[in-house]
């Protein structure tokens, strides 16, 4: 039996960037995406409150995932059907 994964978002700061949408692997973020629209006061004050990426942390994450053969976006890796790959 083979254990899937997931990628998700989230509304996030990335220091030098602002606001963005922020993808995670079960937990791990690796990569990010501008926003194309204004998400709102509710979420804008959500990621506020949340932990601030630096693009450091991004590279971390999407190096770890490389060298284990797992990386959503480059390696076949089995994902659950609710997962939210980048455009």
């Amino acid at each position: 039996m083979s254990e899937y994964m997931q990628v998700y978002w989230e509304y996030r700061y990335l220091k030098g960037e602002g606001l963005v949408k922020v993808y995670f692997l079960n937990g791990i973020p690796f990569t990010w995406d501008e926003l194309e629209e204004d998400p709102g006061s509710d979420i804008i004050k959500e990621a506020r409150e949340s932990y601030m990426y630096s693009p450091d942390d991004l590279y971390r994450g999407s190096s770890y995932m490389m060298e284990e053969g797992l990386h959503p976006l480059l390696d076949e890796i089995n994902l659950d059907e609710c997962s939210q790959l980048p455009d």
